[in-house]
């Protein structure tokens, strides 16, 4: 705890850099809550915002002049979190600094948070690279050195605690939300859905999965267990980056004889994203291992039932609105696939009950949360 006067404003350094570009995921996160620190930010802070310089145009325009940016220089995030924004932080005379992921350990007295998403790596390292788990285990070492750790579900607290990454003491856990703009078919505009319809002529009824495509997301196991459903019509769209095993995937596809099921997107824009849940007939995330997990949170605000792995943090944050299976076999992954697609009742009552639990998850939530718990550690 440190003591603060009561009347001055906090300064307060937000790593943005992933504000305009970034990881899918990392970019969705820092977006919704920085913009949602900047517009529900009372008087107890003075914003800093550490962008790269490459978005200096786009930044200077889009955020008010209340908000201070710095730009930093294009360098890995590591790199810039451990000798950048500390010599920012002194530049700027910063009191308290909120990293993503990896912490600094300099300079003394800068009040030092690391937001960190997941440290999944630490308990299944198969689903990485030699090269990630080299750059990720950094992270341990780093956060071991902050003030306060912020990670996104009480599964990773755990998991960091387990991990001795820090006692539970140091650690809070701040739901993500989900942005408005998801929301059900008949609330878009009739332009909007004939431009994406024409845009990408998706089939009338499809199961979605989105998110990356590599080992850790189980996409495989979902393709097989589409040979075992007993509509032999329904398509599977995969929309999100192909990541390196996309190879190893098309090949499992073909093997499988469903080159003809199976319609990837690649990288899709965060507006058509909202019509590629909207229009879905189930979302289908047979994910080994997750964090929190918001793609299926996202589903369920558009009124599109989910199917989850009952794995890590997916039964914390889905609850009772989802329908869980074995991420192991394909055939309880068809099993409740079926069942949604040929129960009517069961059907409804998953649309009703996931856009009620989504009502549970919001951005305002999640920003003013981190704020109350940086105002309180400082000022206390």
């Amino acid at each position: 705890m440190l003591a603060a006067d009561q009347h001055k404003k906090i300064k307060l350094g937000i790593d943005a850099k992933w504000f305009f570009k970034g990881p899918p995921s990392g970019n969705m996160v820092v977006k919704n809550l920085v913009n949602q620190m900047v517009s529900d930010n009372d008087d107890r802070f003075q914003l800093y915002l550490l962008i790269t310089k490459e978005f200096k145009k786009e930044a200077t325009s889009y955020f008010p002049d209340r908000v201070k940016l710095v730009f930093l220089p294009v360098i890995p995030n590591m790199l810039s979190n451990i000798l950048l924004i500390p010599l920012v932080a002194r530049m700027y005379g910063l009191e308290v600094m909120l990293f993503q992921n990896f912490s600094s350990l300099w300079p003394r007295g800068l009040y030092k948070i690391a937001y960190i998403h997941d440290v999944l790596f630490l308990d299944y390292p198969q689903y990485y690279t030699g090269a990630e788990l080299m750059y990720f285990k950094k992270m341990k070492r780093l956060a071991a050195k902050a003030d306060m750790i912020i990670t996104i579900s009480n599964s990773e607290k755990d998991r960091l605690v387990k991990n001795k990454v820090a006692d539970a003491s140091r650690i809070a856990v701040v739901y993500h939300g989900i942005n408005q703009e998801f929301k059900a078919l008949k609330d878009h505009s009739f332009e909007v859905v004939n431009v994406f319809n024409l845009k990408y002529q998706l089939p009338k009824r499809y199961l979605l999965y989105v998110g990356r495509v590599n080992i850790r997301k189980n996409i495989a196991r979902l393709v097989s267990a589409l040979n075992l459903l007993e509509d032999k019509d329904i398509k599977l769209v995969i929309a999100g980056e192909l990541g390196s095993d996309i190879e190893v995937l098309k090949d499992h596809i073909k093997a499988e004889g469903l080159i003809h099921r199976i319609i990837f997107t690649g990288h899709v824009s965060e507006n058509d994203l909202h019509l590629f849940y909207a229009n879905a007939t189930v979302f289908c995330f047979p994910s080994y291992a997750e964090g929190f997990g918001l793609p299926p949170l996202e589903a369920m605000q558009c009124g599109i039932p989910v199917i989850v792995s009952q794995r890590t943090a997916m039964p914390e944050i889905c609850g009772d609105a989802a329908i869980y299976i074995d991420p192991d076999h394909k055939e309880n992954i068809a099993e409740k696939i079926n069942f949604l697609l040929n129960d009517t009742n069961l059907y409804n009552k998953k649309v009703i009950e996931g856009i009620d639990h989504a009502k549970k998850f919001s951005w305002q939530i999640s920003a003013n949360r981190i704020l109350k718990l940086i105002g309180d550690a400082y000022i206390n």
